[in-house]
């Protein structure tokens, strides 16, 4: 079977922002249906793990933003497995335009969870050394991501029943919007996150409110910001990020 899996798109009109370029959630879910069909060719994806009461839990992201493509705009993912880091399974993504241009890399970490049992499951059973490339996309050993201290500002959210997912909880794309409509106005305006990590730490259902917190990190070179999200009611922490913008 192929160890790397490539899929084509092309950048639509309901994709893009004010500015005629991807919005990033579009991108994302451009790396995250190419995983889904490589999964499911390798016999790993949804519909086989489900009948054994197993499931994919996302992790870690960390994606690094090159050139945002333009309406129009056609563009090829590139995606294989990695590599393990003790329970962790490792995917890594590339993506580039059609003259070959690189435009975005990726790298992803994931727990391969017993539904029933609420751990994980042993992933060389799913996940054999044949099937994985000792190639990187993006090099991260997943080190922690700092704790938001005193955020500078907050928004609140509800779950929607469009953000959830085949597992019905909320999809993994949807917590990094969260995070970046916390910007402030003046930024969205004029910037765009280049470099996105991501560490998830808990699921959000349909109905709960969230909150969004946000505050700028002390950088010389870098428009930086951490995130938290947190479930509103239990303050719960969902997830923490942190969001480059150039």
């Amino acid at each position: 079977m192929d160890k790397i899996h490539s899929k084509r798109y092309e950048v639509h009109y309901y994709e893009v922002d004010f500015a005629g370029k991807a919005h990033l959630l579009a991108l994302l879910n451009y790396l995250q249906q190419a995983a889904a069909e490589h999964a499911a060719k390798l016999s790993f994806g949804f519909v086989d793990l489900i009948k054994k009461n197993l499931a994919w839990i996302l992790s870690r992201y960390h994606i690094k933003v090159v050139r945002y493509p333009v309406l129009g705009d056609k563009v090829e993912v590139s995606t294989w497995p990695s590599g393990k880091q003790g329970i962790f399974a490792l995917r890594d993504f590339e993506m580039k335009d059609e003259e070959g241009h690189c435009l975005l890399v990726a790298t992803t970490s994931w727990i391969l969870l017993n539904l029933g049992k609420k751990q994980p499951a042993r992933l060389e059973d799913f996940l054999p050394d044949r099937l994985t490339l000792d190639k990187r996309a993006l090099p991260d050993n997943f080190l922690s991501l700092p704790q938001l201290e005193n955020a500078e500002r907050e928004i609140y959210l509800r779950v929607l029943m469009k953000d959830l997912d085949l597992n019905r909880h909320v999809n993994n794309v949807v917590y990094i919007q969260w995070a970046l409509e916390a910007a402030p106005e003046d930024i969205l305006n004029a910037k765009r996150p280049i470099d996105i990590e991501v560490s998830y730490k808990a699921e959000a259902f349909y109905g709960e409110e969230v909150i969004s917190r946000i505050q700028r990190q002390e950088s010389e070179q870098d428009l930086a910001f951490l995130h938290q999200i947190v479930n509103r009611k239990t303050g719960a922490e969902l997830a923490r990020l942190r969001t480059v913008w150039g």
